[in-house]
Order: C-alpha cells, then structure tokens, then sequence
C-alpha cells in the first residue's frame, strides 16, 4: 500500500506517514523518562503479599504465577500438604487454621484452595478483611452463600479484585 495514501476523518486528512511520525515522536518520549520507572515494576513494594491457604491439590497449580509475589502465609490442615509447600516458599507464616491465618496484618490477597464446602467462607473473611480473593470453583454450595459473598464484594467494588477460577 502506498505510504502517501490519505485517510480522512470527520475533521482533517491523515496521512500514514503523519501517524507514524507521531508515533514514534511520542515512543521517543519514553526513553527520556527516569530509568527507576521501568526499574520499578519489580521493586518488593509492587510484590503482593499473598496468603495461600489450600496448598495441594489445585493449589500446586497456582505455585508457577504466584512464585514471584510475595507469600508471607500457608495455610493447610494436612501437615504434609504445608510441609512440601513450605519448600516451595520458605520464608511463609504457617498455619492450620483459616480464620488464624486470615488475622495476618500484612495478607494483600488470598488464593483459596480449599475443600469445596469452605470457599464462600474464604472468600467472605477476606473481603471483610480488604483483601483481594480468587478462588477456585465453586464459590458456593448454596444460593444463600452466594448471596453473602455478592453482597460483600458489591460493598467492596472497585477496591477489590475477586475471581472463581473455572
């Protein structure tokens, strides 16, 4: 296609060569930014402070995307289960119990792999507690548990990130 080939708009003529040219004016306009910026995005203050609690089963299958934040809790009632993931994140709090784990102050998110049963509970603690929640499939066993859990996270949103993985 021609270079020079015109584009019209509602207001004026483009021309191809004009787009690019801005373009690339505006890319150049990002090399001359502070190099910290891109630096930044792996700075420890930008890691999320992730609470795992289920840590075998469908839990493993998370270990690859959240290595590179920061897991500061495992929580599981098999202490196998906690045990080999604590090789994989050593320097995590250890806990049995859920609801103890979910009183850790410096929790920004929770990945719940837990028992079915327990996922609308997970996940209502943690949205009352300002934590980001994703949490494997089904969120609930009953519609009233749904209920709970919506209404929660409609107080919450736009603050919060949820997801069900499916």
């Amino acid at each position: 296609m021609n270079a020079s080939r015109k584009r019209t708009t509602g207001r004026s003529t483009i021309t191809r060569r004009r787009l690019l040219k801005s373009t690339l004016a505006a890319g150049a306009g990002l090399t001359i930014l502070p190099s910290g910026v891109f630096a930044s995005a792996n700075s420890p203050n930008n890691k999320l402070n992730i609470a795992l609690i289920g840590t075998w089963g469908r839990a493993r299958a998370h270990f690859k995307s959240i290595k590179n934040e920061n897991i500061v809790a495992l929580c599981d009632i098999d202490e196998r289960n906690l045990a080999r993931a604590a090789n994989q994140f050593p320097g995590a709090k250890h806990y049995f119990d859920w609801r103890k784990c979910l009183e850790q102050k410096d929790i920004d998110a929770v990945v719940c792999c837990t028992t079915d049963h327990t996922h609308a509970f997970v996940a209502n603690w943690a949205l009352n507690r300002d934590m980001h929640i994703y949490c494997e499939k089904p969120l609930a066993n009953t519609v009233e548990e749904a209920r709970v859990v919506r209404a929660k996270w409609l107080s919450k949103k736009g603050k919060l990130a949820t997801q069900i993985g499916t």
